[in-house]
C-alpha cells in the first residue's frame, strides 16, 4: 500500500458544511460536492506556507463561487471543479473571475471528475490557470504541492502589484504635492502620502526644515499639530528632536529606536527631515518605494520654500511685514468664503498720513520708515478683531473690520477710534512724530475685495478734497462723478491727439504807467462735446494720469509759437507759461524743454516759467538744478502762488528767480485786515533782496490797485483789467492799450 503521503484522498461519507475562518492564505474549495470539500480539508488541515495556515472556504456552485470572490478580494487559491451546474461551469466562472471581476491575483487550480471535460492548452493559456488535476490522481503531495505552487505564484504577483500601486502612488503623490504652492500645505501634504504608503494615519509624522535660525516644524499631526511654524526646540519630544538633528548633521535618513527619519536634499539651503513613528520594521520594499518617494518630494521643498518666498513678496510689504494691497485684497475675498454669512459684512477704510512728506524732508527717511512701522503696530493692536491690516505704500494704510451682525457700529464711534489711535503721536529713534490721518471707508456685504478697495479708495479721495483729518464714507454719486472723471479722462487722452488745445492769455500791466508787459498763458481745452473748459475742470485728471507731462511740452510749444507770430505782427508780448511741479520733478525735465526749443527754432528770450512753490518740498536738489538749468538757458522764473506754500527763506537764496507773484489771497484780504497788508509788503521787501520782480495777481477792484501801488508792487494782473483772451482778442486789446508804443 502507498505511504500516507502517496495516498488519494480519500473522500468520506460524513458532511460538513462548516466554513473555516481565520487569517491565513485564504484557499477557496468549489465542488458540488460535499465530500470533495471534507477531503480536501482533511488533506491541508496541518498544512502552512511561509509561517502563515492555510483557510478553507467553501462554494458548492459556479454563481455562488462568483458571488463570494466579488465580495472576498482576498482569495489566494481557488480549487475549482470543472463540472458542476453544467459542463461548462467551471471554465465560465474562470471567464467571468478574469473579466467580469478583473481578478488578475487569484491563482486557479482546476479538478475534474470527468476527464473528457478538461480545457483546451489554449484556455489554459488565456484565463491564467495554475494547474488542471484530476481528481482521481491528486495525492495528499500532489495536492500540497499544486497549493504550493500557486500560493507561490499568488504571492509574487501580490507584491508585484504592490510594488507597481507604490509606484503609482509615488508618481501621483509626487504631482499632487507639486500642485502645491505654500510650504505649510506642500508639508502636511508629504505626512499624508507618507501615511498613505505605509498604511497607517499620519499621527505620528512630523516635518521639520533647515533653518539659518535652526530647524522649524512644518508639518505635524495629532498631538504635534500645534507646534507647526515654531522651532524644533519646541516640540518638547528630546528623542525626536535628537533623531531630526541628527539627520540634519548626518545629511542622512536612517532608523531610529522608534521610527525612521527621511533626509529629503535638493539644491536648496534648506533641506527638510521626516520622522515616522514605526513601531513595527518596515519591510524592504516598503523602505525602497520611501526612499524614491523621498527622492522625488525633495526637489518639492525647494519649490514650494521658493514659491512661499514669492507669495510672501507678491502680497506682503517689506517695510513693515503687513499685507500689501494685494495681500489685502486676497484677505478680503478669503474672508468673503470662509465666513460667507447672510447679513456679515466689512468696513473697509483707507486712510492716508497727512504732511507725512514733512517727516520724510525733516527727519530723514530712516526715522520715516520707522514712524511707519509704528504706525502699522498702533492700527493692529488698536482693531484687535481686523481680518486684515495693510500698507499699501507710501503712506496709506488699509483696515478691514467685520460688521457686527446687529449693526452696531456707527461711523462716528469708528472715526474716534481712528483719532485715537493718533492722539498719542509716535516716539521712534528719540523723536516724536506727531500725526493725523484722513480717510476713506466703505460698509459692504457682498462686494469682491477689488470693489471695496475701490469704493474705499474714493471716499477717501473726496474726504482728502473736502474734509483733511476725517472719515468720509462712500456714497454711489462718488462713483458716478468718478466714472464720468474716467470718460472725460478718455476724451483728454484723444484731445492731447487731436490738438484740442488752446491758449487764453491774461494781461500783466504796469501799476504805474497803466500799459501791458506781458501775459500769462493758460491753457483750456476746445472740447468738440462740451464745448471750452476751463483747467479746474481737467487739470487734476492730467495730472493724476501723467498726462500733464506731454500737455506740458504742448503748451511751451504753442506759446513759442504764438509769440512768434505776435512779432510778425509788430507785438513784442513777454509770455509767462506755467510749469507744475510733477513736470520740474521729471528726470528729462530740461530734455523736454530743448526738445520743443528745437523744434520751433526758437530761444527762451522773453519766456517766462511760473513755478508753485510745492516743487521744493522736500528739498529735492533736482528741482534746485532743473531751475537753474531753464536761467541758463534764458526763461525767466516766477514764483508762483508765493507765500501760500513751502515758504522758506533757505530756498529762496539758493534759488534764481526773476518774479515773486504774490497770491491773490493775500491781495483780496488787504484792505479787510492788516496781516495781509503786512505780508504783502514783506514780500516786496523780500524780492528786493534776492533782486526780483513782484507782481500781485488777482487784482479785482481799483482799491486793491491803489493800495499796491502805494506798498510798491509795480505790477498786476486780474479782472480788473482783462480776463484771459485768445490770441487774437489779446492782440487787439495790447494794441489799444499800448498804442504809444505801437506807433512808435
Amino acid at each position: 500500500m502507498a505511504n500516507q503521503a502517496e495516498a488519494l484522498i480519500h473522500i468520506e461519507d460524513d458532511r460538513d458544511d462548516t466554513r473555516q475562518g481565520g487569517s491565513g492564505w485564504r484557499i477557496l474549495v468549489v465542488d458540488d460536492d460535499e465530500q470533495v470539500h471534507l477531503a480536501t480539508r482533511l488533506a491541508l488541515e496541518d498544512m502552512d506556507f511561509r509561517g502563515r495556515p492555510l483557510t478553507l472556504d467553501s462554494c458548492y456552485s459556479a454563481w455562488e463561487a462568483f458571488d463570494y470572490l466579488s465580495n472576498t478580494p482576498d482569495i489566494a487559491v481557488v480549487l475549482l471543479d470543472v463540472v458542476m451546474e453544467d459542463e461548462h461551469a467551471g471554465l465560465d466562472l474562470v471567464r467571468r473571475i478574469r473579466e467580469d471581476l478583473r481578478n488578475d491575483q487569484v491563482r486557479i487550480v482546476l479538478r475534474t471528475g470527468q476527464p473528457g471535460y478538461a480545457p483546451e492548452l489554449d484556455v489554459i493559456r488565456q484565463y491564467d490557470i495554475n494547474d488542471y488535476k484530476a481528481k482521481t490522481e491528486l495525492t495528499v503531495t500532489r495536492l500540497a504541492s499544486s497549493i504550493i505552487t500557486a500560493l507561490r505564484s499568488y504571492e509574487q504577483i501580490v507584491a508585484l502589484d504592490r510594488h507597481r500601486r507604490g509606484l503609482e502612488q509615488v508618481i501621483k503623490a509626487s504631482a499632487d504635492l507639486f500642485s502645491e504652492r505654500s510650504l505649510n500645505e506642500f508639508s502636511a501634504g508629504v505626512l499624508i502620502q507618507l501615511a498613505a504608503q505605509m498604511g497607517t494615519e499620519p499621527e505620528g509624522l512630523l516635518c521639520a526644515q533647515g533653518t539659518v535660525d535652526g530647524p522649524v516644524i512644518v508639518a505635524a499631526a495629532g498631538r504635534f499639530a500645534d507646534h507647526i511654524r515654531k522651532p524644533l526646540a519646541t516640540l518638547g519630544n528630546v528623542e525626536i528632536e535628537a533623531a531630526l538633528l541628527e539627520a540634519f548633521s548626518r545629511r542622512q535618513g536612517f532608523k531610529s529606536r522608534d521610527g525612521d527619519i527621511l533626509y529629503l536634499q535638493s539644491g536648496s539651503a534648506h533641506p527638510a527631515a521626516v520622522y515616522m513613528s514605526t513601531p513595527i520594521p518596515v519591510d524592504e520594499q516598503k523602505r525602497d518605494l520611501l526612499r524614491l518617494f523621498t527622492i522625488n518630494v525633495a526637489l518639492g521643498f525647494e519649490t514650494a520654500t521658493l514659491f512661499e518666498h514669492l507669495r510672501s513678496v507678491a502680497f506682503t510689504d517689506p517695510l513693515t511685514g503687513l499685507p500689501n494691497r494685494a495681500g489685502f485684497i486676497s484677505a478680503l475675498d478669503r474672508d468673503a468664503r470662509d465666513h460667507a454669512v447672510p447679513g456679515r459684512g466689512l468696513v473697509v477704510i483707507l486712510l492716508d498720513l497727512d504732511q507725512f512728506h514733512f517727516i520724510n524732508s525733516r527727519l530723514g527717511f530712516q526715522v520715516a520708515d520707522a514712524v511707519l512701522r509704528a504706525v502699522g503696530h498702533r492700527l493692529a493692536t488698536t482693531f484687535p478683531d481686523a481680518v486684515a491690516v495693510s500698507r499699501f505704500g507710501g503712506d496709506r494704510f488699509a483696515l478691514a473690520l467685520p460688521v457686527p451682525t446687529d449693526g452696531g457700529l456707527s461711523l462716528p464711534s469708528l472715526e474716534r477710534q481712528l483719532e485715537m489711535a493718533f492722539e498719542a503721536g509716535f516716539d521712534v529713534a528719540g523723536r516724536h512724530a506727531s500725526l493725523s490721518a484722513t480717510s476713506g471707508c466703505t460698509i459692504s456685504a457682498g462686494d469682491s475685495g477689488d470693489q471695496l478697495v475701490q469704493q474705499a479708495s474714493l471716499a477717501l479721495k473726496d474726504a482728502k478734497l473736502r474734509a483733511r483729518g476725517r472719515l468720509v464714507a462712500f456714497n454711489p454719486e462718488l462713483e458716478r462723478r468718478n466714472n464720468a472723471g474716467l470718460a472725460l479722462l478718455a476724451e483728454f487722452r484723444a484731445a492731447l491727439r487731436n490738438r484740442e488745445l488752446v491758449l487764453h492769455y491774461q494781461p500783466k500791466l504796469d501799476l504805474l504807467t497803466g500799459r501791458p508787459v506781458g501775459v500769462e498763458a493758460l491753457v483750456r481745452w476746445q472740447s468738440p462735446r462740451h464745448g471750452l473748459l476751463m483747467p479746474a475742470q481737467f487739470l487734476d485728471l492730467a495730472e493724476a494720469s501723467g498726462l500733464i507731462l506731454p500737455m506740458g511740452l504742448m503748451v511751451l510749444e504753442m506759446a513759442i509759437r504764438q509769440r512768434r507770430l505776435w512779432r510778425t505782427e509788430g507785438l513784442d508780448i513777454p509770455v509767462a507759461v506755467n510749469v507744475c511741479a510733477l513736470q520740474v520733478q521729471q528726470a528729462d525735465f530740461l530734455h523736454g524743454i530743448d526738445g520743443v526749443l528745437a523744434a520751433q527754432d526758437a530761444t527762451a528770450d522773453g519766456l517766462e516759467m511760473e513755478i508753485t512753490e510745492s516743487v521744493f518740498v522736500g528739498d529735492d536738489q533736482r528741482a534746485f538744478d532743473h531751475i537753474q538749468g531753464l536761467r541758463d538757458r534764458g526763461f525767466g522764473v516766477a514764483l508762483d502762488d508765493f507765500g501760500t506754500g513751502y515758504s522758506s527763506l533757505s530756498y529762496l537764496n539758493r534759488l534764481p528767480a526773476t518774479t515773486v507773484k504774490v497770491d491773490r489771497r493775500f491781495i483780496q484780504g488787504m484792505n479787510q485786515d492788516s496781516k495781509s497788508d503786512m505780508l504783502v509788503r514783506a514780500i516786496v521787501q523780500v524780492a528786493a533782496v534776492i533782486d526780483a520782480k513782484v507782481v500781485a495777481e488777482g487784482v479785482e477792484t481799483e482799491e486793491q490797485a491803489t493800495r499796491l501801488r502805494a506798498l510798491g508792487v509795480p505790477v498786476a494782473q486780474g479782472f480788473l483789467y482783462s480776463h484771459a483772451l485768445p490770441a487774437d482778442a489779446l492782440a487787439t486789446w495790447w494794441l489799444k492799450q499800448d498804442a504809444p508804443a505801437a506807433r512808435g
